[in-house]
């Protein structure tokens, strides 16, 4: 099945981008009948056209038309010291792209924590990431599938770390959400729950969520608050704004 889907994407392309060749040769039959110099015109016009169309396509064909696998591997620098080694493969369809990275740790003594993996789904990865420290745990923020972002929370003594996802679902169950009876439509596209900001342990997450269901447009929002718990490294929600 994918192979037949590829077959005709590619059927596709070639007619799309025959398109300009054949209304040039249709240019230069026309100008043919003006005379001598408009045929030349019409004639240089024509295998300008194929030529940059044949090129095109070749890099097209040789490339993948952008749509990966693309490997890389960026080291970042972290203000707590070491380096985060971030080992990402991107890959595009029509409707979208992704960046899935994977993360080490490079400690300053030189030992390697791997840290788990983010996705950036439909938006830019900016190989900006800094691990941030909170008492004895150490956190790192990334990109959670599409429209969401979550922390990794680690034990670097240990060499354990627990994921935590902020999700419309994750949000809406928990009694403080529920007992403010806040109007909201989950599952509902295209919800967005996004974090501003991490400091000093506390976490500012932006959540955007459907209110009204024919208009796909209007959307309630609000500043949801967490707090890293000392013990246990969880997140624990504290105040909605």
């Amino acid at each position: 099945m994918g192979l037949l889907i590829t077959l005709i994407f590619a059927f596709f392309c070639l007619a799309l981008l025959s398109i300009p060749s054949v209304l040039t040769y249709w240019l230069f039959k026309y100008l043919k009948k003006k005379g001598a110099i408009q045929r030349k015109i019409g004639l240089i016009i024509f295998r300008i056209t194929t030529i940059i169309m044949i090129t095109y396509s070749g890099i097209l064909l040789i490339n993948g038309g952008g749509f990966g696998p693309e490997y890389d591997c960026v080291e970042i620098k972290q203000n707590i010291g070491g380096l985060l080694i971030c080992n990402s493969v991107y890959n595009a369809d029509h409707h979208s792209w992704t960046y899935d990275v994977s993360y080490k740790y490079k400690t300053l003594n030189n030992s390697t924590i791997d840290m788990g993996s983010g996705t950036y789904y439909g938006r830019e990865w900016n190989k900006d990431e800094q691990l941030l420290q909170y008492k004895n745990w150490t956190i790192l923020k990334t990109g959670d599938w599409i429209g969401n972002d979550k922390i990794i929370v680690a034990d670097i003594k240990t060499n354990k770390w627990t994921e935590y996802k902020f999700t419309p679902a994750s949000i809406e169950k928990d009694s403080m959400w529920r007992s403010l009876k806040i109007h909201s439509l989950l599952n509902y596209c295209c919800s967005e729950t996004f974090i501003d900001k991490i400091y000093n342990g506390q976490i500012q997450l932006h959540y955007k969520f459907r209110i009204i269901e024919n208009l796909v447009n209007e959307y309630g929002q609000k500043k949801v608050y967490y707090k890293i718990d000392d013990a246990t490294g969880q997140p624990i929600m504290i105040k909605i704004e």
